[in-house]
């Protein structure tokens, strides 16, 4: 049975077998391993030799004197570059990455975005009062921009919604909603896909407690056209939809109600 031992234990039993220590190990175990042998294994300090001077002999013999070390001797163009040549030398080496340490200088440039054909309209601007009526019915109307009335048509809305269910609303929600609001940035009110996905998801918040699909009634010429120009496969195309004058024209006209409802009545329920 052997063992292998590391080189730096080959490398002590090789030297005590020298010195004819054989036996060192109390194992009966044969070893073996590769001797290291360094190439120098104790440096000799050359800056102590070199510094050293021994002194006169007394029986009158001359001393002999170290011989002095060569300084090494370099051509100019390898001594250590100056500052100035350091560019020129780093740029000679095409392997040689060289980051350039000017400031930047940062461009104001024009970014074109064009809209998406697929989604235009020439309606930029757009408010309207969204009326939410016991999960079934959504009146989308429009408002003028400064509107004083809203407790007005508030009332009329739920009149409506209630001759159009036939039952009474107990459960009911309305809010607002404004385009541009408040996007400061001229450039971006003209990106209609921006317009198109901000109205259906607030119109996917106000009828997502819904149990059915809603009964869309459009009231005003802006968010009917604005819903015409929808994508086909938005969500709103498919609601059953009645497209009516808006609430604050049906509140100063009553004339205009019965024809109104005549719409809602054959869109809605037919």
């Amino acid at each position: 049975m052997s063992r292998e031992l590391p080189p730096q234990q080959a490398f002590q039993t090789h030297c005590l077998a020298q010195m004819g220590v054989v036996s060192w190990l109390s194992s009966s175990d044969s070893v073996t391993g590769t001797v290291f042998m360094p190439i120098q294994p104790w440096p000799i300090a050359v800056e102590a030799a070199v510094g050293f001077v021994p002194p006169p002999s007394s029986a009158g013999f001359k001393a002999v004197e170290p011989v002095s070390v060569p300084v090494e001797k370099r051509a100019t163009d390898e001594k250590d570059p100056l500052v100035h040549h350091l560019r020129e030398q780093l740029n000679a080496g095409p392997e040689i990455i060289v980051e350039d340490l000017q400031p930047i200088e940062e461009l104001a440039v024009d970014i074109v975005v064009e809209p998406d054909p697929a989604l235009n309209t020439h309606i930029t601007r757009l408010n309207i009062y969204a009326y939410a009526l016991s999960n079934k019915l959504l009146i989308l109307s429009d408002v003028p921009e400064v509107f004083s009335q809203a407790e007005e048509i508030e009332r009329l809305a739920l009149k409506m919604g209630q001759a159009l269910l036939k039952q009474p609303i107990n459960e009911w929600q309305g809010s607002a909603f404004s385009w541009p609001g408040a996007l400061k940035n001229p450039h971006f009110w003209k990106r209609t896909d921006w317009l198109f996905g901000a109205l259906e998801s607030y119109v996917g918040r106000l009828v997502k407690d819904f149990p059915e699909t809603p009964l869309l009634v459009l009231a005003g010429a802006q968010i009917t056209q604005l819903v015409e120009d929808l994508a086909p496969e938005s969500p709103l195309k498919h609601y059953p939809t009645a497209r009516i004058v808006s609430l604050s024209e049906l509140y100063r006209i009553p004339e205009l109600r019965k024809e109104a409802w005549q719409v809602m009545q054959s869109s809605l329920f037919r």
